[in-house]
């Protein structure tokens, strides 16, 4: 397929803007411009990784028009039960109260979010306790994990990040972030900014991590594939892409390719953790 026919199965849009666009993620996302036959929508975790997989299945093929939105995990799931889109988006698995026997819940991969520190921190492991502690403010020097007697520094992410959500709800629950915690606009400024602070602390995904910085362990175990699969590593979202069982054939073979070698590759390199080989 030509460049130009690529194009005009998906529509590239460049940023965000107007309330009916709502829960679009900051990143190039496709919109099919008529006939859209595959609709998918749900959590925005997901979207950055599930909108990666649009144009190398649209080179597979080429008849299937699509479209991918964010919008959240439950929001997806209504839509898709109220047949609104084809496949839900969840960075969590149906609950009891929202399982049912139409829908098929696929695990497409795991997100593991690391807690990092100065490579010069002698901390090489801090419990979820401890974790909840350094977040709400109640522990606020090293010396109380057993590190030097500094400050210690917490760099957040601003309100709106998945993984601040994640964290939050994991972490804290129900507790709030500590008032004096740092703010950062992105993952990137997090990992810069405690690549320069000895005494800082903070929080990312798998996907950002760097030499720049040290993650530690968390209840005593490291973030690696190993710990995320056999849910050892606390701190992991499974992604799911929800269909139902009466779905068409461009969602099941989306569904598929999703969970092929070409698909757990394109996530592998983007920091999932691989669930089908």
């Amino acid at each position: 397929m030509n460049r130009r026919q690529l194009l005009r199965n998906i529509g590239i849009a460049a940023g965000l803007g107007g309330a009916a666009l709502t829960g679009l993620i900051a990143y190039p996302y496709i919109i099919a411009r008529v006939q859209k036959e595959l609709m998918i929508s749900g959590s925005v975790a997901v979207t950055r990784f599930v909108s990666l997989l649009i144009a190398p299945f649209i080179e597979k093929h080429p008849h299937v028009k699509v479209a991918i939105q964010g919008g959240g995990s439950f929001a997806g799931l209504v839509a898709l039960d109220n047949g609104g889109i084809d496949l839900a988006m969840m960075s969590r698995d149906l609950n009891f109260d929202e399982f049912n026997l139409d829908l098929h819940s696929n695990l497409i991969g795991i997100e593991g979010i690391a807690i990092v520190v100065h490579p010069s921190m002698n901390i090489k492991s801090i419990s979820l306790e401890q974790l909840d502690g350094i977040f709400d403010g109640s522990i606020n020097n090293w010396n109380a994990l057993g590190g030097p007697n500094k400050r210690i520094h917490f760099y957040n992410r601003n309100e709106g990040s998945s993984t601040r959500a994640f964290v939050e709800d994991v972490v804290l629950r129900g507790s709030k972030f500590a008032r004096d915690a740092k703010m950062s606009d992105s993952a990137i400024d997090v990992l810069n900014l405690i690549a320069q602070d000895p005494y800082g602390i903070g929080y990312l995904t798998n996907k950002n991590l760097s030499d720049k910085v040290k993650a530690v362990a968390i209840n005593g175990f490291e973030i690696n594939d190993k710990t995320l699969l056999l849910k050892l590593y606390p701190l992991s979202r499974d992604m799911f892409l929800v269909n139902k069982k009466s779905a068409n054939q461009a969602t099941r073979d989306f569904v598929r390719f999703s969970l092929s070698a070409a698909g757990q590759d394109i996530f592998a390199k983007h920091g999932l953790t691989q669930v089908s080989l």
